[in-house]
Order: C-alpha cells, then sequence, then structure tokens
C-alpha cells in the first residue's frame, strides 16, 4: 500500500482538489438567470454533483476505489463493533482509529455511549453504507470530534447517518477541525434538535487548505426552546470550504452560520428552508450560488426569517439564487447587507417577496467601521427580478451606500403602496435598462441623488415574470 500525507502533490490531496475543481468550473458556467437555459437554484449543475464511486461495494463490502487509498482498512463489524444497536462501539473505534486508515461501517445501527475525540490524525476515512449512528437518550455533546486541539488533514467522512430523535438527545454529530483535506460526503441528521446544542461544526484550520461539505441534510431543525445553529463555521476557519448541494431547515439560530469564519466560504446549490435570523450567513470574499431559500412556514420562537445575510467584509457574491419570502413571523429582507459590509454584488436571481413590508433587497446604513475599509459603501445588482404581493415599504431598499448600481432589474410588485427603490443619504447611484412596476413611487430618493438611463416605470410584465 502506499501511504498518503496532506502535501500538495499527494494523490489523497490532488482529489480533493480535483472535487474541488470540478465544483468550481461547474458553477461558473452556470448562466443567467434570465437566459433560456437557466440553472434551477438548489440543485447545482451536473457537473457540480461529484457522486463519489467509491460507494460501490468490492469484496467484504469495503468500496473498491477507497481501499488503495489507505494503508489499512478496517471493516469494523469483523474488528468486533456491533451493528445492531444493542452495544456501545465507542472502544473499537477508538482502538482501530489510526493514520492512513480507513474504517468502513456496514449497514446498520451503532450505538454510542461517550464522545468519540482524535485531536491529531492524518489520511482518516469514515465511510459507510448508509450506516445509522445513535447517541444515548439525553445526549447532548459533540459526538465525533477531530482536529479540535491538535492538528487533522485529509479527513473523510461519508454515508453515515446520525439519528437525534430520541427526547431530549441532540448530539453535535460532527466537530472536525482540518488544516486540509476535509470531505464530508452525503451525511443526514434525522430528527429535530431538543437540547442547547448546535449541531454540525467544520473548520479548515489552515489558510492553505481545502475543504468540501456535500450533501449535508439537516432538515428537521432545532426546537425554539433553544437558539442553536444547524451548520456553524467558526473563526478557526481560515481556509476555503464549500457546502454543495446541502439541505437545512427549521434552525432557530441560523441555518449556515458561517459568518464568522475568517477564510472564504462557497455555498453552492442546496435548499435552506424556513430557518431563524438567515437561512445562509456569509461574510467578506464569500459566493452564495445556485441556491434556493424558503421562507413558508413560521413557528412561534423563530426570529427575523432572513433568507441571505451578508455581515461583514467584502466582495461578496451572491449568484443565480432564488429567495422566496412567502410566509415568516417577521423578517427585514430576502437578502441583507448588514452595517459591517463594505459591499457586495447580486445577480442573476430571482426575489420574491409576498410579505408586507419585507424587502427583496435591503442593504442597511453602513457603520463607520465599514465605511473606513473602502471609503464608501456600495452594492451592485445586475440581472435580478423581483417579483411577489408585498405591500408596504420598498421592494430594495439602500441607506448610506454611494455609488450602488442597479443594472437590468425587473421589479413587479402588486401590493397597496409599495415603493420600487429607496435611496437614502447617499448619492451617485446609476439605474439602466431596468423596469419597475409597482403600485407606489417607482424611485424614492431620500436626500440622495441617481442618474438614469433606460429605467421605465411602466412595465412590459414579459419581463419580470
Amino acid at each position: 500500500m502506499t501511504r498518503h500525507s496532506s502535501s500538495p502533490g499527494s494523490p489523497t490531496r490532488r482529489r480533493l482538489l480535483q472535487a474541488l475543481a470540478v465544483g468550481t468550473a461547474g458553477a461558473l458556467a452556470g448562466c443567467s438567470f434570465l437566459d433560456a437555459g437557466e440553472q434551477t437554484p438548489g440543485r447545482s449543475p451536473p457537473a457540480e454533483v461529484t457522486r463519489d464511486p467509491a460507494t460501490g461495494p468490492a469484496a467484504g463490502g469495503v468500496p473498491a476505489r477507497l481501499v488503495a487509498e489507505y494503508d489499512r482498512t478496517v471493516n469494523v463489524v469483523e474488528a468486533g463493533a456491533d451493528n445492531t444497536g444493542s452495544k456501545p462501539v465507542d472502544d473499537v473505534l477508538r482502538s482501530e482509529i489510526d493514520d492512513d486508515t480507513l474504517l468502513y461501517f456496514p449497514r446498520g445501527e451503532y450505538q454510542f455511549a461517550e464522545p468519540v475525540e482524535r485531536p491529531s490524525v492524518s489520511t482518516l476515512g469514515l465511510v459507510g453504507d448508509r450506516a445509522l449512528f445513535r447517541p444515548p437518550e439525553g445526549f447532548a455533546q459533540a459526538l465525533l470530534v477531530f482536529g479540535v486541539g491538535g492538528t487533522a488533514t485529509d479527513l473523510r467522512v461519508q454515508g453515515i447517518d446520525f439519528d437525534v430523535t430520541a427526547d431530549r438527545t441532540g448530539a453535535r454529530p460532527l466537530y472536525c477541525a482540518v488544516d486540509d483535506g476535509l470531505l464530508v460526503r452525503d451525511v443526514t441528521v434525522q430528527g429535530r434538535q431538543d437540547v442547547d446544542q448546535d449541531s454540525v461544526r467544520f473548520d479548515v484550520t489552515s489558510e492553505e487548505g481545502t475543504g468540501r461539505v456535500e450533501s449535508l441534510r439537516l432538515p428537521h431543525g432545532g426546537s425554539t426552546e433553544f437558539p442553536n445553529t444547524g451548520i456553524y463555521v467558526g473563526e478557526d476557519s481560515v481556509g476555503e470550504l464549500s457546502f454543495v448541494d446541502c439541505e437545512v431547515g427549521g434552525w432557530p439560530d441560523n441555518g449556515l452560520y458561517a459568518s464568522s469564519a475568517r477564510g472564504p466560504v462557497r455555498v453552492i446549490g442546496g435548499h435552506y428552508a424556513n430557518n431563524g435570523i438567515a437561512s445562509v450567513r456569509v461574510s467578506g470574499d464569500s459566493v452564495v450560488r445556485n441556491v434556493r431559500v424558503s421562507c413558508d412556514a413560521t413557528r412561534e420562537g423563530l426570529e427575523n426569517m432572513r433568507g441571505i445575510r451578508l455581515r461583514k467584509g467584502g466582495d461578496v457574491l451572491v449568484d443565480n439564487v432564488r429567495v422566496e419570502i412567502r410566509s415568516v413571523t417577521e423578517s427585514d429582507g430576502a437578502i441583507t447587507m448588514a452595517e459591517w459590509l463594505q459591499s457586495a454584488t447580486v445577480r442573476n436571481s430571482r426575489l420574491r417577496t409576498d410579505v408586507d413590508d419585507v424587502p427583496a433587497i435591503n442593504a442597511k446604513q453602513p457603520g463607520e467601521e465599514a465605511r473606513r475599509a473602502t471609503g464608501a459603501a456600495s452594492l451592485t445588482v445586475e440581472n435580478v427580478r423581483v417579483v411577489g404581493g408585498a405591500g408596504g415599504d420598498a421592494a430594495i431598499t439602500v441607506a448610506g451606500r454611494d455609488g450602488c448600481r442597479f443594472d437590468r432589474l425587473c421589479v413587479h410588485q402588486g401590493g397597496r403602496q409599495r415603493n420600487g427603490i429607496r435611496l437614502t443619504n447617499s448619492t451617485g447611484h446609476v439605474l439602466t435598462d431596468s423596469t419597475v412596476d409597482v403600485t407606489g413611487d417607482p424611485l424614492v430618493l431620500d436626500n440622495a441623488t441617481a442618474r438614469r438611463r433606460g429605467f421605465d416605470t411602466v412595465a412590459a410584465l414579459s419581463r419580470c415574470l
């Protein structure tokens, strides 16, 4: 067998880079939202979905392609782990986890009694054939912890489900702090989190490192009794981390909370639904592309059901997304720019707001920190459609941000006294080749100036619908 390291030329490292490169190429190939061949948000382009043939069985049930990637392969059932859910498997896992090791989990149920932690490990795989991991009832800790307090590289977790359906049970199924080479794929968390514990956490802890989380499903959310988050990326994350085709719904304190990360976060494809605070939350140098966000079901205790929140930093790109605000407890926008954010671009997207007084885009007054960083806190909106029956306020609101640009914008909102674009305390805006059809004023300038070219206030509805 050949040993693999996390060096740039190692086979394991090359495979992860190739997977990430496929995702990047697929995303960049996505066509304009208004084109005839538009890509449906919520599902990434075919090139983006890199289903791993490693999940196919080989001799002994171990995935064929993966065997050659590790010096040592362990079928955990053959090593003594019980897969009927009758007795804990913690001790077997602790004894078998090692560098250059693939742990294979045949289909079945695996009971845990305590957390399994490994601060330092290199080239470790945990791959299941839809294996089900179940913590004990009442568990409220991190279950599988890698790289926390040490150094981890080239970690793969795949084909494993976690069951937290028992009453007052809610593990953090995965806490992975990996220098480089994180790959989590095809993992589901079943059951609503009803203890005071966030769900999964991922950090890429080296600036040159990369990580990819693909087809992670957290569909059942958390009890509003606790401010729990679905996916958390912390300030220890300084490398590039991608979330591809994930499903996250019903979390009180953000679905994907990635604004603390100091490295870039890429959110590609996936569906994020009915989360409090925000469904997707990112900061500077990040990308949100081909994502679908839905807010159409409310629960008491969900606060400010925003779609996408851009919190701080600059150069955030939102591309080819679909955000729908149909029913919310409260919300200050389908896409919001917080006071700490310097600049962002929203393009090729469709935004729907059916709730009165909720804007499709809300760029808030920037604070001094954001202004000092750039001299101006701007927003670019290109090729975006805003539709729906919302009334009151305005479809797009911008406060205190000079030099915003709106190009090929189409707004059609039919609720009572709905304004189109409201610009406040700012100058130097440009609106080109755009159509605004609303029941109120198409453009409201409140201590603001804007130049207009090809700005129509009588709608050609076919452009918007």
